[in-house]
């Protein structure tokens, strides 16, 4: 007997990026736009400072980030004397919406 269990979408399918502590989402919706995302997740995170992610995002995420430092003087201690744990939010991006901008950037120079 054939199983009726429905079947999962793959897509879309979300990379996870990084700069320093904050986090951001470049979201694929189909299969041609998986390379897209892949190597623009990895530009942005080196060049962050060239995106303005927060206007083109879609939605956002929550995580959770615990600060911490060599430093002993920038240390934040909670009531209980533990580390800090900052609740943060992050921008989902769709990799369409940055093509857009890349390609009406090119078209402007």
């Amino acid at each position: 007997m054939l199983s009726k269990r429905k079947i999962k979408k793959t897509f879309p399918l979300d990379f996870y990026g990084e700069e320093g502590s904050w986090r951001f989402i470049i979201r694929a919706d189909h299969p041609g736009e998986v390379l897209d995302a892949m190597y623009w997740r990895a530009y942005i995170s080196c060049h962050r400072k060239d995106f303005d992610l927060l206007h083109m995002a879609v939605g956002m995420f929550n995580y959770k980030h615990n600060y911490s430092s060599s430093e002993a003087s920038e240390i934040h201690y909670g009531i209980s004397g533990s580390p800090l744990t900052i609740n943060m939010m992050g921008p989902i991006v769709p990799i369409s919406a940055i093509l857009e901008k890349m390609s009406s950037k090119q078209r402007e120079s």
